[in-house]
């Protein structure tokens, strides 16, 4: 009796062992489930990036630089620096290279034909690209010049220091093809990638197993063998490989004649990549003896899944198909990352299978990490239900309150489900919508959704267009008729303040008025309503204030007819239309009756759209005449001619910098612009007591511009420098606007 129940108590206890070992298995499978999930969250993969690429610049200035800043090692961390600037919107990565390329005195290293030694060169020309410098690249372009007019005729059997001549190692194809690719995307000129190709294809000829898809690291591996009777592969040759791989294709051409052998190429590795992942989701040291090696190793998983992704995201590998195999390989990358950013199990400098420990890492280990991450974030925000909008800034200036315009046919193709009601814009980096504003263009559908951001020099951004909530966005513009005050149409933003006059006022001859009115303020707050009611906004109660003055001239930035030196004034606007009223952009048609210019009657229409964050107008003023042609003037005036006058043809603009109105009262300095688009084809002038954009419309027609104001007490613009820096800087942005795409 007693065996019974100490057998029924072992089976019980057994039996809730039992419970409890499948319930903490079942804990750690949804635990770890959630987790890789999490880390694939873009804003989680933006924050693991950054913890490690600062952790690398903190290392390198606490520690010291272990190899010369020209060598391949830093050549690799640099280019994944490169990739996570690109998304960081924060150019104090792209900054801390330009200082590396400045401590190089922008060289090489110094074995001319090494190709570990211009592997520095692909960084060199993608900050060229942003910024245009010619020092950048102009050591680099001197051995590339060399380099493409030579046989690469010899042998790659590894004697005789091949290496100094050709490529004659796998690892050769990450370090020099894409420097002399980004070389060609840079300057435009194809003979550097056309090389590249040339030697690419030498180079696999003879170290690419046709067999296994994987290549040799060089002649010397050949015969070897793993522990286990395999052919010797290395991860991280094979990584250089995949990573070479895909930085020719960013940078060749779709109509190249080498494409196609490049995408077969690639598919062929990557499938063969694929099906070695270890189950702990990265490639150990060596492909085929992962046994031997059996812990994972960073470098190479990282170039791999860095390869994947981008396979993915440009249509080379179907998302389906590799999905888990990157975002195993990511988990994998992720939990190599040590508390402090520091990247672990980076096999050390090498040519061949090593083992490796979780404190073990190098710079270029660091760069592959940043290049998967780019991709992957790049991957994971393209599979979400919506449409994913990308936006470029070309320039080496920052853009803020940069407004960006997505075609709302585009937004309904991706997702017919959005409803105008329901459309909003996520901002992956924080997870967080932003403001937005459907614009109808006096149509009963939308044709455009706008929303803003600030966008650094050389960045490229992502935003996400869904279904979801709109939140209540405060309107950051506001314009109305102001029929308390002779008509007047006032209009403002966060930053600037504006009026133009209503008929009203032409029957007022002591007060009478013609151009564009400029007034100041200090706060972000929208005043016209409490200006306008207090009636004193001619001194400055705290906020600012109207300290400019207009009578007889085009004032801040208008347009008029020119004709022997005068402008011929229309009467003030008789009628308005409000097309667009916030919260982010406001735009309203004024409309003038018709008047005689040298005995033709003429009509104008002028809009004029304000965007939120901005100290410039864009206007449109459309004539419609009878006559052969009407000579325009566009600008600002000079008042008393005792300010400061610039005229920049280069950049396409005026700009006048004087003393507010008020001699009784220091009210400031007050800062007036117009920036005209290269399209106008306008002269620039100083005549008639103004700074003038002259054009002739030969038809009926319209002339566009921009036309902005500044106060040096707004808390923006100390200066005249600091206006014109403004000025210039938008006059750029207008000449090359970001690039949107979806």
């Amino acid at each position: 009796m007693a065996e019974i129940i100490i057998l029924k108590s072992i089976i019980v206890k057994r039996t809730i062992n039992f419970f409890k070992l499948s319930a903490l298995l079942l804990f750690v499978s949804i635990y770890g489930a959630a987790s890789a999930q999490s880390n694939l969250q873009p804003d989680s993969i933006i924050h693991i990036m950054k913890k490690t690429a600062d952790w690398q610049w903190r290392d390198l200035a606490e520690n010291g630089w272990k190899t010369p800043k020209t060598d391949w090692t830093n050549g690799a961390m640099y280019a994944g620096m490169m990739a996570w600037g690109k998304i960081a919107n924060d150019p104090t990565y792209y900054h801390k290279l330009i200082e590396v390329g400045k401590d190089n005195k922008w060289g090489l290293g110094p074995e001319r034909f090494f190709a570990d030694d211009y592997c520095v060169g692909q960084t060199y020309s993608q900050l060229y690209e942003i910024y245009q410098n010619p020092k950048f690249i102009a050591k680099f372009k001197d051995r590339a010049d060399t380099i493409v007019t030579l046989p690469h005729t010899e042998s790659l059997l590894w004697v005789n220091e091949i290496y100094n001549r050709e490529w004659a190692w796998c690892d050769a194809l990450f370090m020099g093809p894409p420097a002399l690719g980004y070389l060609s995307e840079a300057t435009g000129d194809m003979k550097y990638l056309n090389t590249a190709s040339k030697l690419w294809w030498k180079s696999s000829e003879y170290l690419y197993d046709k067999d296994e898809h994987l290549f040799y690291r060089d002649s010397r591996y050949f015969d070897k063998k793993e522990k286990n009777g395999t052919k010797v592969f290395w991860s991280r040759g094979n990584g250089w490989v995949m990573g070479g791989l895909v930085r020719i294709l960013e940078v060749m051409p779709q109509n190249h004649p080498d494409r196609k052998r490049f995408e077969t190429q690639f598919k062929k590795m990557s499938r063969k990549i694929a099906s070695l992942q270890q189950p702990d989701g990265s490639w150990h040291a060596s492909l085929l003896d992962p046994a031997s090696f059996p812990v994972k190793e960073t470098s190479g998983t990282g170039f791999f899944a860095y390869a994947l992704a981008w396979g993915v995201n440009h249509g080379l590998l179907n998302y389906n198909d590799y999905k888990k195999v990157i975002a195993d390989s990511w988990t994998a990358l992720v939990t190599s990352v040590h508390p402090n950013g520091k990247l672990g199990y980076v096999q050390a400098q090498g040519r061949d299978p090593q083992n490796v420990t979780y404190d073990e890492t190098d710079v270029y280990g660091v760069g592959a990490f940043l290049l998967a991450g780019s991709e992957i974030y790049r991957m994971q925000l393209k599979q979400e239900n919506g449409l994913l909008v990308t936006v470029k800034n070309p320039l080496d200036i920052t853009r803020k309150a940069q407004t960006v315009e997505v075609s709302w046919d585009a937004i309904q193709k991706a997702n017919k489900k959005i409803k105008e009601k329901e459309v909003i814009v996520i901002d992956p980096m924080t997870g967080k919508q932003i403001p937005s504003q459907l614009i109808y263009n006096g149509q009963k559908k939308p044709q455009t959704l706008i929303f803003q951001a600030n966008i650094k020099e050389g960045t490229e951004l992502y935003f996400l267009v869904k279904a979801g909530e709109r939140q209540a966005y405060e309107s950051k513009v506001f314009g109305r008729q102001v029929p308390e005050r002779f008509d007047d149409f006032a209009w403002e933003n966060d930053k600037v303040v504006f009026r133009l006059y209503g008929a009203a006022l032409d029957k007022e001859p002591s007060g009478q008025a013609k151009g564009l009115d400029v007034w100041a303020k200090n706060t972000p707050k929208l005043v016209i309503n409490d200006w306008y009611k207090l009636n004193d906004y001619h001194t400055n109660h705290g906020e600012g204030m109207d300290n400019y003055s207009v009578g007889f001239t085009l004032g801040g930035g208008s347009s008029a007819p020119y004709a022997d030196g005068k402008m011929i004034f229309p009467g003030n606007y008789t009628s308005y239309k409000i097309i667009e009223n916030g919260p982010v952009r406001l735009v309203f048609d004024l409309i003038y009756d018709a008047w005689d210019v040298n005995g033709q009657q003429v009509t104008e229409t002028k809009r004029v759209t304000l965007d939120a964050g901005s100290n410039m107008n864009y206007v449109t003023d459309t004539y419609n005449f009878k006559g052969t042609s009407l000579p325009l003037a566009i600008g600002v005036t000079k008042h008393n001619n005792d300010g400061s006058i610039k005229i920049d043809h280069m950049h396409n603009y005026v700009s006048y910098w004087d003393k507010a109105d008020n001699k009784k009262v220091d009210n400031g300095m007050i800062g007036v612009a117009v920036v005209f688009p290269a399209s106008e084809n306008v002269k620039l002038s100083d005549e008639a007591n103004h700074l003038l954009g002259l054009k002739t419309l030969n038809n009926s027609g319209s002339v566009s511009y921009y036309q902005g104001s500044a106060w040096n007490r707004s808390g923006d613009f100390a200066h005249e420098m600091d206006w014109l820096y403004y000025v210039e800087n938008f006059a750029k942005a207008v000449a090359s606007p970001v690039q949107v795409a979806y």
